[in-house]
């Protein structure tokens, strides 16, 4: 099954909103350039260079520090939560997970949208590497954080309605995850250009279709329709959009859809190479 937080990081957790109060010792000599930073990650994302995208958070990870920015190295970390589970580097992915958690106390986000963000990629971290029990606590703080500070339609309640429905998915309780996935479609679809994000959850839901014997029959339904989606000529031809593609068509092939996942894996090859 797919995760959202695999393919899309929040572009700045911490940017915007009040300022935060640090006890005299701790008062940053200055402030890293966040939104600049995430920029260039972005494009290092967009080549699919993942050396230059490390080697850009390690650097200002360390420029945070030596500043005593911690809302900056929480930003960096948070980034750095997502990229070692995109890579699959449990060890640092788990330090990051945990160093996240330890910043969000010390600076008093837990009931903030911001927090609850840097919370739920590392909910969705923990899930990944096995951890599933820790995960869905967190699942639930970032939810009601969410619901009381977001609009009932804002897309960030989708993200974390399929990456905790993953989890549930874990734990076994496959009517929770399937509830998740039809709030988080019911959602999307109330967003514009949300056309990648809707293929996913297709896909995912697929997947979990494909574990419950009296509704089989509706999984090449949700294969066609994640196909549908990713086909659109609504749906930019963009990095991310490559990165998603990569990520369904397996899932496409798995299905016996050979035609379509031969087809996105082309249009992945294209784009990066355009890029």
């Amino acid at each position: 099954m797919l995760d959202p937080f695999d393919y899309k990081e929040p572009s700045c957790a911490l940017c915007g909103g009040k300022e935060f109060y640090y006890p005299s010792e701790d008062t940053p000599v200055e402030s890293i350039p966040i939104r600049k930073i995430t920029e260039k990650l972005d494009a290092a994302f967009e080549k699919n260079d993942y050396t230059e995208a490390e080697r850009l958070l390690d650097y200002w990870e360390n420029e945070a520090r030596a500043l005593k920015d911690k809302r900056g190295e929480l930003g960096i970390i948070s980034e750095k939560t997502g990229f070692y589970r995109k890579t699959g580097n449990e060890k640092k992915g788990l330090e990051s997970v945990y160093r996240g958690l330890e910043l969000i106390e010390e600076l008093g986000l837990t009931e903030s949208v911001s927090g609850a963000t840097v919370m739920l990629n590392a909910a969705t971290t923990l899930k990944a590497f096995g951890k599933t029990a820790e995960a869905l606590p967190l699942y639930g703080k970032v939810r009601r954080v969410y619901e009381k500070e977001l609009d009932a339609f804002d897309e960030r309640i989708a993200g974390l309605c399929n990456n905790a429905a993953l989890a549930y998915v874990d734990a076994g309780d496959f009517a929770k995850a399937e509830n998740l996935y039809l709030k988080a479609l019911d959602i999307l679809s109330h967003n514009e250009k949300s056309e990648n994000e809707i293929a996913i959850t297709y896909v995912n839901l697929a997947h979990l279709y494909e574990n419950i014997e009296e509704k089989q029959d509706k999984v090449y339904e949700c294969i066609e329709k994640a196909i549908e989606y990713l086909d659109s000529p609504e749906t930019e031809r963009n990095g991310y959009h490559a990165f998603v593609c990569s990520k369904c068509a397996p899932s496409i092939g798995y299905f016996g859809y050979f035609v379509a996942k031969e087809r996105l894996d082309n249009r992945v090859k294209e784009i990066y190479e355009r890029n």
